[in-house]
């Protein structure tokens, strides 16, 4: 998130992923780094035992999704 955010505020489209049990956290942090409307991309929780062709398979998932935030089509 704080990378993300500092990219986006020097002007570099970013997008942050991260499971969405961690929704809550991630929201409350870009609220506390000035960003409310900074876009987080959820995916479902756990991924740590998914190998690379289910990430791969998330990924994809989410791509369009990314594309748009990072195209500023949202």
């Amino acid at each position: 998130m704080h990378d993300g955010i500092h990219a986006e505020k020097a002007g570099i489209p970013s997008v942050t992923i991260c499971t969405d049990i961690f929704e809550v956290t991630a929201r409350s942090m870009a609220q506390m780094w000035g960003a409310p409307a900074y876009p987080i991309v959820l995916t479902q929780h756990p991924i740590a035992e998914l190998n690379r062709e289910q990430l791969r398979a998330r990924a994809e998932d989410m791509l369009a999704e990314m594309e748009a935030i990072l195209l500023g089509a949202t």
